[in-house]
């Protein structure tokens, strides 16, 4: 297999999120002692910055407000290697932040998301990036823009341009309904393919009626993630299951957003879709032995060739 024979286009959510655990139990109505850690997140921002990572170039488009929040945004992803192709920023709304608000050890108590500006993504604001989407071999999309967006997304997206869509959250997760027949491979997870198709999912029988009804529906390949249990990938009338790695897990968080950038890894070098996602198990393993969305252990993934 040849190394780095394509690059992804990573398109969707980039912003901070902050982390503010307290030091004792929440009080409401008073003031309590926190410790505050910043970093970027968002699903287009970590499947970028994992890709980048795992050996594969990786660009990065997003909507930023016209703020402080949005300049360091930009700087640190130019300083991290990722070609960013920002939409002109906005005048209206604020670079988008998720604060996590913890208990003592790590539990959420409650969450905030400003997140509205990415509702006001318009088809019209990619007419000047078109060349330059253009030339990327690999599109990744996240629903955390409108449906309109995601339509012209996809249907600009070339004859010879690869199409991966995650589904994000069960909310969100309905608006890939309109575009499934132009994705080359959807990601979702149990709960997520469980909205798109109206089925409650309970077992691994249900998991494989999911899968067939969303490859039935027009997405040529389907990867449903089970946690603990794996994945699954659906291709036609054809399933695989790959069983997940065991290891001791420190945090859970980003680990489908690892399964994604490990798979399109492979697939950016050049494997079948179903090989490549042993590459994203494995991502996702090493993801969630460390703290954070991302992890830098990553790198030796990249040394390795998937088994066939």
């Amino acid at each position: 297999m040849k190394d780095n024979t394509k690059s992804v286009l990573c398109i969707g959510a980039a912003h901070w999120d902050v982390r503010s655990e307290c030091h004792t139990a929440i009080r409401q109505g008073t003031s309590n002692p926190v410790t505050v850690s910043r970093y970027p997140g968002g699903v287009a921002h970590n499947v970028a910055m994992n890709l980048n990572r795992l050996g594969v170039e990786a660009g990065l488009l997003s909507y930023w407000g016209q703020d402080v929040a949005g300049d360091a945004l930009e700087q640190q992803f130019i300083a991290q290697g990722l070609d960013v192709l920002a939409l002109p920023r906005s005048k209206t709304f604020s670079t988008a932040t998720y604060t996590a608000v913890l208990q003592p050890g790590g539990e959420l108590a409650f969450g905030l998301a400003d997140m509205e500006i990415y509702d006001h993504v318009s088809p019209e604001m990619f007419a000047g990036l078109k060349d330059r989407m253009a030339s990327y071999p690999i599109l990744f999309i996240d629903t955390n823009m409108p449906v309109s967006a995601l339509e012209a997304l996809s249907s600009q997206c070339g004859p010879d341009q690869f199409l991966a869509a995650d589904a994000v959250s069960v909310a969100k997760a309905t608006k890939l309904n309109s575009i499934l027949q132009h994705l080359d491979i959807l990601f979702c997870n149990v709960d997520e393919a469980s909205e798109l198709v109206g089925l409650t999912i309970v077992s691994e029988e249900d998991i494989v009626k999911a899968g067939s009804v969303l490859a039935r529906k027009g997405a040529k390949a389907v990867v449903i993630s089970a946690g603990m249990k794996g994945a699954y990938i659906f291709e036609g009338e054809d399933f695989k299951h790959v069983p997940a790695i065991e290891v001791e897990i420190t945090d859970v968080t980003g680990a489908g957003d690892s399964l994604i950038a490990g798979t399109l890894s492979g697939i950016a070098e050049g494997y079948k879709p179903d090989v490549a996602l042993k590459r994203g198990i494995n991502a996702a393993s090493i993801t969630v032995k460390d703290q954070g969305a991302t992890s830098a252990n990553l790198r030796d993934l990249s040394l390795g060739v998937i088994g066939s």
